[in-house]
């Protein structure tokens, strides 16, 4: 039953419903509204279970008082989509693109074009990678990869085809 108390005192203590040396706190007095019990120590298995299932639904509470956070804006990417270093990669492969077949079309077109082509989204300029999880942003990223090479082999052979 020691093990069974130390439980019970850690989770009132996370809490915060223990004071030290003090037999009135928020905890005693919790044990006391269950069992009718003043000491921990004099609790039956099946009454400490019964303050232990009261401390962790008080846990639960404690934890859900807090509001739900939206995507931080600074990282922005909500679970199953693209990691942020994904979209770092598909646009240094963009760029890596630009700077080996410039064209008319400005970056951001370039990786819309390719998103579109290679995903079937139609993405926007302001979040391109908004509708994109992580499985196809994997996808995007190789593609983006071979279109990569394929720019440097012709770079390197000196042509255009």
């Amino acid at each position: 039953m020691a093990t069974m108390t130390g439980r019970l005192y850690a989770l009132a203590s996370s809490l915060g419903m223990v004071e030290r040396d003090s037999k009135e706190d928020a905890f005693h007095q919790l044990v006391y509204g269950i069992t009718g019990k003043e000491h921990v120590g004099e609790l039956t298995p099946a009454e400490a279970n019964a303050v232990q299932h009261e401390l962790q639904e008080r846990m639960k509470m404690k934890n859900h008082t807090e509001p739900l956070k939206m995507r931080d804006k600074n990282n922005k990417t909500a679970p199953g989509m693209m990691t942020i270093s994904q979209q770092n990669l598909a646009w240094r492969c963009i760029y890596r693109l630009a700077e080996l077949e410039p064209t008319e079309a400005s970056v951001c077109d370039r990786l819309l074009g390719a998103i579109q082509k290679i995903l079937g989204i139609t993405a926007s300029r302001k979040d391109p990678f908004r509708w994109i999880n992580f499985n196809d942003g994997t996808r995007l990223i190789e593609q983006l990869k071979r279109y990569v090479r394929s720019a440097e082999r012709k770079a390197s052979r000196g042509g255009s085809g």
